[in-house]
């Protein structure tokens, strides 16, 4: 899998796959994450999104669930945005 780092507050470009990694205001971070299950001998393609993850203790442990996910889903290429604000409280 090709992983693509954006710059802090870059954006992915539309229709790719990314992941969003946001420090959480109760601490931690979270992932938002969108990418397309490409797995085995499919015909058709299946959107698959991640809303908003329970906090990761650290952003290094957000990047690895987030990478491990995308790579559950045979993503080719992923795009990960680092947001420069916080995720709201739920």
């Amino acid at each position: 899998m090709e992983i693509v780092k954006l710059p802090l507050g870059e954006m992915a470009p539309a229709d790719t796959d990314c992941i969003k990694i946001n420090e959480a205001p109760v601490g931690g971070f979270t992932l938002v994450a969108s990418a397309l299950m490409v797995c085995g001998d499919r015909d058709d393609t299946e959107s698959v999104s991640l809303v908003s993850s329970e906090p990761y203790p650290s952003y290094d442990a957000a990047e690895a669930a987030g990478l491990a996910w995308a790579e559950d889903l045979c993503v080719a290429t992923i795009y990960i945005e680092t947001g420069g604000g916080t995720e709201p409280v739920m």
